[in-house]
């Protein structure tokens, strides 16, 4: 072949190779632009600007601490924290999750709050996007705590300026081989990208986003905006399991009509159709659970009988007996004639149940309910069909009851009173079962209170009312209450190891019982303020803050008021269990206001003794002999895991006095110091209050070596 020619073929070849690159270009792009609409038509953006009161279902917040404020969302946490945050659910598996710090805001508000992406409810666990000042880092959630403090994934330098009130925050989520990755913009302009190479968390098949919003912040968002793809609508079903198909039922018998169903919320109607489907009739509509209906067969001969059932408010979904059953009528006849409806009859005694039937011989069941019909308990189930059976009444108490006589074992013929009557149990005296004594009930804490006594038909109410002095004095928990032999109680603030409960007839209080015995009312925590002394125009004198705990403490504050006004607090020192907490200490000039917290996560362990001492200055106008009332109030007490605990509280007493002065006679001299050689020494009477209260002059709470020499140094 020449050289022309190869160069043709060659061109030839070169042009045919274009074309097919052209044509499998064209067909590739085809396929894309076919297929991307198909991805996106799975991506919703939504947007939540909160301008409404309540956050509603879309959102599941930690405590419920998040609440709509002024048209946005704002941590109401009243303990600075990380482990209260909200996730949305509107949108699963976000790849985009953006917000707005509002534009009254501050600083410190816009650096203290991040992202929250491929969050798992039930693990829950997932990843924290923290950007604060000049960090922008990565760490797990692990057990629903962020562990901000504890571990660190990933950590790049940011490339914006700090995050301020109105900027957008916006975090972008992809996942390839080399790990999750998360990339922070701010107002649009890219911060810094964070990665999880090993993809440690989040790597469920429905996953959330969400928002942490540092607790006691100025940092409330506007405009959450997510980008991910809504959660699948449940399937509904309905299934008749019976009747479905070959059964026989008789006119006048009760049959329970079952079903199955799932993700079914509205009512459910039952019909019956006795030409095979054709045309149906309402029987009842009734929850979709319990899947169970008691149908009296009704006087409908046919063997094309079938059930449907379905959604009481669209027909959807429905289903019918797989086949036809049979309504017949029975082969013989029942009729209860005693008791038959409107008797009152009581336990312990002996009374006639009598029945007619034109079933001949044979045996029968006789039963009888408390529920009007629904249910029945079994009396005799193979009793002589003699018309007449003596039937010992157990105890118990009804105003709905009912027999019924059926053909032993086959359930036909069958017939059960006309109407109720009432079961009575013979009056017991009113006794209170619990508290009964020796029980130790928290404050605010859901008690049941429980007695026994005359039924509701003897005794319809009673009053329920406690004591905390012993029986000395009574306070009306409920009135009227209705006698069913219990009432759920909340436990007030009144903390006392001498508490009775008393119940009585609403009617004349007569009869009535209370506990045997008293019992405690108590709390988890007891903060006291402990009483202490100052001189006039002194400086420096210690008030001690104790917490008596039963459980870990993470942090509180409380406001301490002295009253009259002449205490000045100076400072406010953490002590013992409480040493490496932080304090803030606010005061106004007539109460100063204290804050504890661990910026380490550090909790005050069990225990009893000072946590903290406040240095007051006494103003030179304090009269000796006088004191100054100090009270706690505003006191806010979060447990180990942030949550709200209510304490019991103990106000103390500032005295006015001279130091020094141990005999309180209005001079410092010999006679003082030779009793504090006794106090000392231990060889005279025991030391009183008030001589500690003056002896006491280093303020350590006792009288030792150190005030006797400050005593000598002030005589001599």
């Amino acid at each position: 072949m020449g050289l022309l020619a190869l160069l043709c073929k060659k061109r030839m070849y070169s042009n045919v190779g274009r074309l097919m690159k052209r044509w499998f270009f064209l067909l590739l792009s085809g396929v894309m632009l076919l297929a991307v609409p198909q991805l996106q038509a799975q991506v919703t953006t939504y947007t939540d600007n909160f301008n409404r009161t309540a956050l509603g279902s879309d959102w599941h917040v930690d405590a419920e601490w998040y609440q709509i404020v002024s048209g946005a969302l704002d941590n109401t946490l009243t303990v600075a924290s990380w482990d209260y945050y909200a996730i949305y659910l509107a949108l699963t598996n976000p790849t985009e999750v953006s917000y707005t710090f509002i534009s009254t805001g501050d600083l410190e508000g816009a650096n203290s709050a991040g992202h929250i992406m491929r969050y798992d409810l039930v693990s829950k666990s997932g990843y924290f996007i923290y950007r604060r000042y000049g960090d922008l880092t990565l760490h797990p959630i692990i057990g629903g705590i962020i562990q901000r403090n504890a571990i660190t994934i990933a950590s790049v330098a940011p490339t914006q300026p700090y995050p301020k009130p109105g900027d957008v925050m916006k975090v972008v989520a992809t996942s390839d081989a080399g790990g999750h990755h998360f990339t922070l913009y701010i107002n649009g302009r890219l911060d810094g990208k964070l990665t999880d190479a090993a993809k440690s968390y989040g790597n469920g098949t429905t996953l959330y986003g969400g928002i942490a919003l540092y607790g006691q912040r100025a940092n409330n968002i506007d405009d959450f905006t997510v980008k991910g793809t809504p959660p699948p609508t449940p399937v509904e079903t309905i299934g008749v399991t019976s009747p479905n198909g070959s059964e026989i039922l008789y006119v006048g018998s009760n049959h329970a009509i079952t079903w199955s169903s799932s993700n079914v919320t509205n009512n459910v109607k039952i019909e019956l159709s006795t030409n095979g489907g054709t045309t149906y009739s309402l029987l009842t509509t009734v929850p979709p659970t319990p899947a169970s209906w008691n149908w009296t067969v009704p006087n409908t001969p046919s063997t094309t009988c079938r059930i449907r059932i379905a959604d009481a408010v669209d027909n959807v979904p429905l289903d019918i007996s797989n086949a036809n059953f049979t309504i017949t009528t029975p082969p013989d006849l029942m009729e209860v004639t005693s008791p038959n409806g409107g008797e009152d009859i009581y336990s312990g005694t002996t009374i006639p149940i009598t029945w007619t039937t034109t079933l001949v011989g044979g045996s029968v069941k006789i039963e009888y309910s408390t529920d009007g019909g629904s249910t029945f308990n079994i009396i005799n189930a193979s009793a002589p069909n003699t018309g007449s059976y003596s039937w010992l009444v157990p105890a118990l108490s009804s105003p709905t009851c009912r027999i019924r006589v059926s053909g032993a074992p086959s359930g036909v013929p069958s017939d059960m009173s006309n109407s109720d009557f009432t079961m009575h149990i013979t009056p017991p005296d009113l006794t209170v079962i619990r508290p009964n004594g020796g029980d130790n009930w928290l404050v605010g804490a859901q008690q049941e209170i429980q007695w026994t006594g005359p039924d509701a038909t003897t005794m319809p109410a009673v009053n329920i009312l406690y004591s905390v002095d012993g029986g000395g004095t009574w306070t009306t928990a409920a009135a009227n209450e209705l006698n069913d032999g219990a009432y759920t109680w909340t436990v007030p603030y009144d903390v006392t190891t001498q508490a009775l409960i008393r119940i009585e007839d609403a009617s004349d209080a007569d009869p009535f019982d209370q506990s045997n015995a008293f019992f405690s009312i108590s709390t988890l925590v007891r903060l006291l303020v402990k009483d202490s002394s100052g001189q006039p125009g002194s400086t420096g004198n210690k008030v001690s803050i104790v917490l008596d705990n039963l459980i870990n403490v993470r942090g509180l504050s409380f406001r301490v008021t002295d009253s009259p006004n002449l205490l000045t607090a100076m400072t406010v020192t953490p002590i013992n269990r409480a040493l490496s907490f932080s304090v803030t200490k606010v005061d106004n000039g007539t109460h100063v206001t204290i804050y504890m917290v661990s910026m380490s996560a550090g909790v005050i362990t069990v225990g009893s003794g000072p946590i903290a001492t406040i240095s007051y200055d006494v103003s030179a106008s304090a009269p000796v002999g006088d004191y100054a009332e100090l009270s706690l109030s505003e006191v806010t007490v979060a447990d180990a895991n942030s949550l709200p605990v209510v304490p019991d509280l103990v106000d103390g007493k500032f005295f006015f006095v001279m130091k020094g002065d141990i005999l309180a006679d209005g001079v410092v001299n010999d006679l003082d110091l030779e009793r504090a050689i006794e106090l000392l020494l231990k060889t005279g009477a025991p030391m009183t209050p008030t001589e500690l209260l003056c002896g006491d002059l280093d303020a350590d709470g006792d009288f030792d070596l150190i005030d006797f020499m400050n005593i000598w140094e002030m005589i001599y």
